[in-house]
């Protein structure tokens, strides 16, 4: 009786620990396509290929156009994946025929996944205003950039921000002069201006997708993949008064 319950908690053990790891487990693909990017697909075995076989090549199991003959030169088998791939995941696959016309197995699928458009947006800053060289309430105010995906992200997606901000019409390089990102790469990232200059700062961002540590995919970006804020916000730090002195009046 004794063992019997014993392996029956062991049992119920091994399947909590398996359902745990499961939970967390992540999904990556080969290949990321932002915006209008397009890639090139190639056989690994075209080096064995003789003029005269042909490749085939199938998405989602479908084949996509006739198969293309290799003429012997480096890359005429290559198969373009288009910019106008719907979001998601699809998969690539390839045969080999023979110049003799014997049709060898379809590979392994190659997936890509296509990316959603995203939004960027800029809350406004906590304090529209505060008084500089630590001379008020507060001597700081942070803004947080949202970004929003047209649909869900796959598994190991994150997010790049880039701010940037004008001092008084001019721009501020390195930004780092005047405060600091959180550094965050999730939907949202908060930008903290600390600087004790009074003046008028005019703040905006862009975002990007990047690749997580764990991902070992390829992320193509087009054009567009990169998103700037629609507004700007701007922060105003307040001088502050100069010491002041006394004199006799009357």
């Amino acid at each position: 009786m004794k063992k019997t319950i014993t392996r029956t908690a062991l049992v119920t053990l091994v399947l909590l620990i398996t359902t745990v790891v499961s939970s967390y487990a992540q999904t990556y693909y080969n290949l990321y396509l932002c915006d209008d990017a397009t890639a090139k697909l190639r056989p690994q075995q075209e080096a064995t290929l003789v003029a005269g076989d042909k490749v085939h090549w199938f998405l989602n199991g479908t084949p996509v156009g006739s198969p293309i003959t290799y003429t012997g030169t480096s890359g005429s088998t290559d198969l373009t994946v288009p910019a106008n791939l719907s979001v998601g995941l699809h998969k690539y696959t390839t045969a080999i025929e023979s110049k003799d016309g014997c049709l060898g197995p379809q590979s392994d699928a190659f997936e890509v996944y296509k990316l959603p458009t995203k939004t960027l947006a800029l809350s406004a800053p906590t304090f529209a205003s505060y008084c500089g060289d630590a001379s008020g309430a507060t001597a700081s105010s942070q803004i947080t950039a949202t970004s929003t995906p047209a649909s869900a992200l796959p598994d190991g997606i994150a997010y790049t921000y880039t701010w940037s901000a004008t001092f008084n019409g001019t721009a501020v390089t390195p930004i780092t002069t005047i405060g600091s990102s959180n550094g965050s790469t999730g939907n949202t990232n908060v930008f903290t201006l600390n600087t004790i200059t009074a003046g008028t700062y005019v703040f905006s961002a862009k975002v990007d997708y990047t690749l997580t540590a764990a991902n070992t995919g390829v992320l193509k970006a087009g054009a567009g993949c990169s998103v700037s804020s629609t507004t700007s916000q701007t922060i105003t730090v307040n001088p502050r008064p100069g010491k002041p002195s006394i004199m006799l009046v009357n």
